[in-house]
């Protein structure tokens, strides 16, 4: 052997013994062989230190790789040619004899909140949330106090550690008395959509209705990433290599998903700011849109320092000053609401665009229905009201998909409430006015040549405002991300709107980054 890998080897692929990471072996194998049909490819599992020891938490364990370090051993052994791993698995260090490589597309990068549905039924006096991680536990205690319904986000909250695999923590949840457990959403997803025609994966079936069951028993929320990012590079595998094998590199590379690979490095990038390892509180999730490079940071350093960075990159510098603006001194123009009668089908899902349009008299079955809000300030409505929201499009707009299929069982089935001249036409839901919104209050006089830029909170605004003052048309505009940045695009036309449309993740933020104080 020369190190080298010839076309007639066999090419064997390493991972860890547990069911979830066999699956994403095979499924990195099975893309392999598609790419590469005259390859052998041959499969080698092993249990790792970090699968052997199920009681110490994660973050006391001295040193990092403990789900990695005897894979690479192998690896450099050369018992093994590829080593698949978790990418949120993989320390900081630079590799002096390996190489990581980004493959496959990424799973969701979101944790999920299981909560018994009996404990939600029967109110328990305090709250045990099983979990591990110390990023978990740094934020879920705050977030169930603001998102949680009234009143058991007025409990206590207890943590309680609980380790092994996905089945094995899912079983203790189970047969803890505790009210819920977190969760990484892409274990949940990977396992529940594997297929396995050769049955390489005798328990399999089993594991899924474990899954099933646990899920059948719980009340789910999938937690926004603004809030709750999540471990840098979670979602995501990697292949770990020999850097003298620059076959199997480019192997690997044609397997590889640009925006994967764009994600997990800069969050990776990010945490080495903070030094990394399992121990931190920190969660980094960066997101790729159309508009821009979406970055959430969040949690605590070794320091103690305070982490709470929610950004868009492409913003321009442009600064003006109140009078330069619409709205009117940059607040929010007044309009009235009035709520409507309405009529919802039965068992629909519901998305809801705002608090308000959640009718005072609506119920929504958390066992069987869905709810899910277009921003966080909509789920604390809800929240406050008593109700269990399951998600969020976290302010980015609509057609940020909920992704919940899988672990739901079924397709969702969403109607939109909103009020009656919400664009019915740039809807990814089908539209229920629930509310009836008044024109925005124009001042007396309102002279429109000091006009140079405008942030429009939805697309009735601006067609409310630029009918009467079409000349606002040529000023820069802001929007939040969704329909409104889809539709102000569209009126104005691609080549009109270039450096004139830019999102702002909120009107909070619009005022902090452009307007002069």
């Amino acid at each position: 052997m020369d190190g080298k890998i010839y076309l007639s080897e066999t090419i064997k692929i390493g991972g860890r013994a547990s069911l979830l990471s066999r699956i994403q072996v095979h499924t990195v194998t099975n893309t392999l062989k598609e790419k590469n049909p005259s390859n052998q490819f041959e499969t080698v599992f092993r249990e790792s230190s970090g699968d052997k020891d199920l009681t110490t938490p994660l973050w006391q364990f001295a040193g990092q790789g403990i789900f990695t370090k005897d894979l690479q051993e192998d690896l450099l052994a050369k018992k093994v040619d590829i080593v698949i791993h978790s990418f949120k698995d993989m320390d900081l260090k630079d590799r002096k004899d390996t190489t990581l490589i980004p493959i496959l597309p990424r799973e969701d990068v979101r944790d999920v909140l299981l909560f018994k549905k009996n404990k939600w039924i029967h109110l328990p006096n305090e709250i045990t949330i099983l979990t591990s991680s110390p990023r978990r536990e740094y934020h879920i205690k705050e977030f169930l106090k603001n998102y949680f319904p009234t009143p058991i986000n007025q409990f206590e909250i207890k943590i309680e550690s609980v380790r092994g695999n996905i089945q094995t923590r899912l079983r203790k949840y189970l047969e803890h008395d505790s009210g819920g457990i977190l969760v990484a959403k892409a274990a949940l997803d990977r396992i529940l959509s594997f297929e396995d025609p050769e049955n390489h994966l005798p328990e399999l079936a089993e594991v899924k209705q474990v899954i099933r069951d646990t899920l059948n028993l719980s009340l789910f929320m999938v937690l926004p990433s603004s809030v709750f990012p999540s471990a840098p590079a979670q979602g995501a595998l990697c292949a770990e290599i020999r850097k003298e094998d620059k076959h199997l590199e480019a192997m690997l590379m044609e397997i590889t998903d640009s925006e994967t690979k764009f994600t997990a490095l800069e969050e990776r990038e990010i945490l080495s700011r903070y030094g990394g390892g399992c121990h931190q509180k920190i969660g980094v999730t960066v997101l790729k849109r159309e508009y821009g490079k979406v970055t959430f940071i969040r949690g605590m350093t070794d320091e103690g320092v305070v982490l709470q960075t929610k950004e868009l990159s492409e913003s321009p510098n442009l600064f003006f000053s109140k009078e330069e603006v619409w709205p009117p001194n940059a607040k929010m123009a007044a309009r009235q609401r009035e709520r409507l009668t309405y009529s919802i089908p039965k068992d629909v899902d519901v998305f809801v665009s705002r608090g308000y349009a959640f009718p005072l008299d609506l119920s929504v079955n958390p066992s069987n229905q869905i709810l899910w809000s277009a921003g966080l300030s909509t789920w604390k409505d809800l929240a406050l009201r008593g109700f269990w929201v399951n998600g969020t499009c976290d302010g980015l707009g609509e057609s940020e998909p909920p992704e919940i299929d899988t672990i739901l069982g079924r397709k969702t089935k969403f109607v939109k409430l909103t009020h009656m001249d919400s664009d019915k036409h740039s809807s990814v839901y089908p539209v229920i006015p629930t509310y009836f919104v008044s024109a925005p209050e124009i001042p007396i006089p309102f002279d429109t040549s000091k006009i140079k830029a405008a942030y429009w909170r939805s697309g009735s605004e601006f067609d409310i405002v630029t009918k009467r003052f079409p000349e606002l048309l040529d000023v820069i505009h802001f929007v939040g991300p969704g329909s409104t940045f889809r539709k102000i695009k569209h009126t104005l036309g691609e080549e009109r709107s270039k450096n004139k449309v830019f999102v702002s993740l909120s009107f909070e933020s619009w005022l902090e980054k452009h307007i002069k104080p």
